[in-house]
């Protein structure tokens, strides 16, 4: 009775340090944090999961290039409770789940006093990289936490000749490898990191019969996911729309991105990449300290796998979301060296390896407590940031209420159309520029809407545009009603403003 005490006690301690974090990283969601939508990407989900609400069709009617699975967790926010306060109480479980499969991963290897660390650990790297929060990397974090702490708690007890992987566990993986796939296909390498150690490991054992275990119940999480997805777009008509938002989009997505091309991106991507390449110097040294070589290969190969997936991308902050997972199970090991061997193992073997992976963690810490102080400093100045949309209820009284069904954005941040309580007409209703560098047919598909079906109203981002057909069925089509220092909004010539 008194452990089962002791353990709710230590869980409302780390759902109360979850739901302080949100409450001030989160500043997307945040209730502290008044009409505010974080950057652009959290926005765009919120719109789509209060659309799909509505009866709007993810894809057909209200596009963006990540999956499904991430526009249905936003509309159960929504339909939990409106204006982004449901979504905030989403966060609190996700972030909170987070925490206790960290705690429960250190309690394989260390004592309760101990488990605290890893925890703040993760902390101050959320802190750096969470940029408001609501973004896929956080929906990812308990799905790939949770295999990671299935997957150890099988190696801890492998040493004690109880080799066979429970199937239980694959399909777990299965799930939640899949999951991520319809929440942004990048995020999942790290559960494809985990499996290939356990089917090594696995053959390496001569465990066939268990290894095709695994594999059919691995299949079966996978496929489930998949059904069930594939279900709610045949339903709607549109799984060929699903599929290339999701993946035939991505594909040109990817190939069309530089990578790192900048030496300052290079600067920022060696500064962010610090808790993979702490982790993986951790699993070298664990794997030669021969404490656990599956463990030690888990953190190598699961680090390897973070790092390139990472360098293949954009250099965005949130990405580096994903290291967390290596980091926390690093640090985990490192103490339980410490703890194990005392001041012994500065003076045991590869000392030399050890001072490496402790100069690592220092510059990894000192890089993330740098980045974290200048996002606090940023939250304090900057938010909440209403620059975007702090003239979108007086544009919005400009359009009949008639007509809030026949409204385009251009360029214009998901966050305004939130603010104005308008739901887009047209399914690219922002970044169609940036999208259409990737796709050319979203901006043919966005033009011949203009010349053949064009809306009432157009909300015009007052930046320059690139698209010249656009600015061209504008001056022969449309009229300036009014515009602010960063909207323009134009109204169809033949229609009558009542």
């Amino acid at each position: 009775m008194k452990t089962s005490k002791n353990s709710l006690l230590e869980y409302g301690i780390l759902a109360l340090i979850a739901v302080l974090f949100l409450l001030v990283f989160s500043y997307g969601t945040s209730p502290l944090f008044i009409d505010n939508f974080g950057i652009s990407d959290s926005a765009i989900f919120l719109l789509i999961g209060k659309g799909i609400t509505a009866g709007y069709i993810p894809y057909v009617d209200l596009f963006d290039h990540k999956g499904p699975v991430m526009f249905f967790i936003e509309a159960l926010g929504w339909w939990i409770s409106p204006n982004r306060f449901g979504n905030f109480l989403l966060q609190w479980l996700f972030m909170a789940t987070n925490l206790v499969l960290i705690f429960k991963m250190g309690r394989l290897f260390l004592e309760k006093k101990w488990c605290w660390v890893p925890i703040a650990f993760f902390l101050l790297i959320l802190a750096a990289t969470f940029e408001g929060g609501n973004l896929t990397e956080e929906y990812s974090l308990p799905l790939l936490l949770l295999p990671l702490y299935l997957a150890t708690k099988y190696f801890k007890l492998e040493p004690l000749g109880k080799a066979k992987h429970p199937p239980l566990y694959a399909l777990v993986y299965g799930i939640c490898f899949t999951l991520i796939i319809f929440i942004r296909l990048n995020n999942s390498v790290f559960i494809g990191a985990i499996v290939l150690v356990v089917m090594i490991q696995l053959l390496a054992n001569q465990s066939f019969r268990n290894f095709f275990d695994n594999v059919l119940t691995f299949l079966s999480g996978s496929i489930f996911v998949c059904l069930l997805v594939a279900i709610y777009f045949l339903a709607n008509h549109a799984l060929g729309d699903m599929i290339y938002g999701t993946f035939l989009f991505n594909l040109k997505y990817a190939g069309g991105m530089s990578g790192i091309s900048t030496p300052e991106e290079f600067v920022k991507f060696g500064y962010g990449i610090t808790p993979v390449i702490f982790s993986f110097g951790m699993g070298v040294y664990y794997l030669l300290k021969k404490v656990s070589k599956e463990i030690g290969w888990l953190l190598i190969i699961g680090s390897l796998i973070t790092f390139f997936s990472l360098l293949l991308g954009g250099v965005f902050y949130h990405y580096f979301i994903l290291t967390t997972p290596c980091f926390v199970l690093a640090i985990i090991l490192l103490i339980e060296l410490y703890v194990t061997n005392g001041k012994k193992l500065i003076q045991e073997n590869y000392r030399v390896m050890l001072i490496g992976v402790l100069a690592l963690l220092l510059i990894t810490v000192g890089s993330y407590l740098n980045f974290s102080d200048q996002t606090v400093r940023e939250i304090m100045a900057e938010q909440p940031n209403n620059s975007y949309y702090e003239d979108a209820q007086t544009i919005k009284n400009l359009i009949p209420a008639d007509d809030l069904d026949s409204v385009l954005g251009y360029s214009v941040p998901a966050g305004w159309f939130l603010k104005a309580e308008i739901t887009p007409c047209y399914k690219y209703f922002t970044m169609q520029e940036w999208w259409g560098r990737y796709d050319p047919q979203v901006l043919i598909d966005t033009n011949t809407l203009l010349e053949n079906n064009p809306p009432k109203w157009i909300v015009l981002n007052n930046d320059p545009q690139q698209n010249q057909t656009l600015y061209a069925v504008l001056a022969m089509k449309y009229e300036l009603i009014t515009k602010d220092t960063v909207i323009s909004l134009y109204h169809l010539k033949n229609e009558q403003i009542k």
